[in-house]
């Protein structure tokens, strides 16, 4: 009898703090609120830092940037991630509350705008 080594596991991609909030852009103290309100859902590692599931991120940055038929934005940002997840709408909440003071319209000019 042969035995075959095993072959490793292929590991999930973890982003830092840092790369999620380059992604969504916005501060690193954002992503780490939006881990302790339960918005996303780290990984903590044994010394104590947060990681993010890459297939996690990957998913709500393409629920945020699905266009409508004409190829923009919804007219309510929230109800594009709404429809396809609730994190997402809670993090385009998130971003609304804390960039454009609750403004929706205001956010969705400005991604029209191309200032987003």
């Amino acid at each position: 009898m042969t035995n075959k080594p095993e072959e490793p596991q292929q590991q999930p991609t973890l982003y830092t703090p840092a790369e999620v909030a380059n992604f969504f852009r916005v501060d690193p103290k954002t992503v780490t609120r939006w881990a302790r309100t339960g918005t996303l859902n780290p990984v903590t590692l044994p010394s104590g830092h947060r990681r993010y599931h890459a297939s996690e991120i990957h998913r709500l940055l393409q629920v945020g940037n699905a266009p409508d038929a004409d190829g923009l934005p919804a007219d309510d940002g929230a109800d594009v991630a709404a429809a396809s997840n609730p994190r997402a709408n809670a993090i385009l909440n998130a971003v609304i509350r804390d960039y454009f003071d609750g403004d929706a319209t205001a956010l969705i000019r400005a991604v029209r705008d191309g200032l987003g």
